[in-house]
């Protein structure tokens, strides 16, 4: 088959088996007891059918299977979104669910990292486990409002697509990230601007793997990690700074929470849902691009647009964050923020 004759199969097969097991889920999700109830850390005021992200999943195993036909690697990818569907049916703990990550993480950087167990191997080992986990509880963690994981999971992986395509020439996962951007947008009609299904562990943790484990594969120095990374830097910015500053307070890390920018947005500030997660996937599509201009230009450039990237955010971060406290020291008279 050719290239093109591929991508048109990709890209109907996989939007249309999302829609559909979307539109189940919406369906029937009440039925099953596959429901979100909210909390006071919620940002949704009534139960939500939740595990749309189980036909992102199916979509991604059959093009794997199928037409890319990497069975190993299909098969301990496709394992996290096992554990994310099982953890959205039956909560899992969180102890649990994170030792069956990392144990994932091990055997897929194993299969592509051949351990000597000298310090420098160790090292480098260490460091893409904890990447990968990383990575797939921060999509996690953003996963909060209607669109946000769909509309970042197209351009991210969108953007991946032009990469390994383009630069790397890596077809293989040229194809799967079509199949993943063209499921996000599968997902959405369901989810936005009004949700009837929310994705749930089984297509936000597995979109995190999956793209960690294509920076992986495609980085071959660290001009290529840094490139990639950038096609999801507004989720880690916003991840890692907020685990930072929560840290900084003494505050529970394991505990849910409302302290993401995205959230102070859509919650405090009372922007639409859809509204915040458009401008999440413009600033990721704007800076992403930037980012693969900068690799053809050279390292300099790369860290000049990480840097202004970093700064940006962190500007914003707290400049919204001050301003919410000034808001509610006026309102109550001590700061409760």
């Amino acid at each position: 088959m050719s290239i093109t004759y591929n991508i048109f199969y990709i890209v109907c097969l996989s939007l249309t088996v999302s829609a559909f097991f979307s539109f189940i889920v919406s369906k029937y999700g009440y039925k099953i007891l596959l429901i979100d109830t909210p909390n006071e850390r919620s940002s949704h005021s009534k139960p939500i059918p939740r595990g749309g992200g189980i036909g992102i999943l199916i979509a991604y195993i059959g093009i794997g299977l199928y037409v890319v036909k990497n069975y190993s690697f299909i098969l301990i990818s496709s394992s996290i979104g096992l554990l994310g569907f099982i953890d959205d049916y039956f909560k899992l703990s969180s102890k649990i669910r994170l030792i069956i990550q990392v144990i994932l993480a091990i055997f897929a950087v194993y299969q592509y990292y051949k351990i000597i167990f000298l310090p420098a191997d160790i090292l480098f080992f260490s460091f893409h486990v904890l990447f990968i986990v990383g990575t797939a509880n921060f999509y996690n963690f953003m996963d909060g409002i209607n669109g946000m994981s769909g509309l970042t999971g197209f351009v991210t992986f969108g953007l991946t697509t032009c990469f390994s395509y383009y630069i790397a020439h890596n077809i293989e996962i040229t194809l799967m990230c079509i199949s993943l951007a063209s499921a996000c947008i599968g997902f959405l009609p369901f989810n936005v601007p009004n949700a009837r299904v929310f994705m749930g562990d089984v297509g936000s943790i597995f979109l995190g793997f999956v793209f960690a484990l294509f920076v992986l594969k495609l980085s071959l120095n660290i001009n290529t990690f840094i490139c990639i990374t950038m096609f999801f830097c507004v989720f880690y910015a916003d991840a890692l700074v907020t685990i930072f500053y929560r840290w900084q307070r003494g505050e529970n890390l394991t505990q849910a929470h409302r302290k993401h920018l995205y959230q102070y947005l859509s919650n405090e500030f009372a922007f639409d849902h859809w509204k915040v997660s458009l401008i999440y996937a413009c600033v990721q599509l704007f800076f992403g691009s930037l980012a693969l201009f900068a690799y053809t230009k050279g390292f300099v450039w790369q860290i000049v647009i990480l840097v202004v990237f970093i700064f940006i955010f962190l500007t914003f971060y707290s400049h919204l964050t001050l301003t919410l406290t000034k808001i509610n020291f006026k309102r109550h008279g001590k700061l409760i923020f």
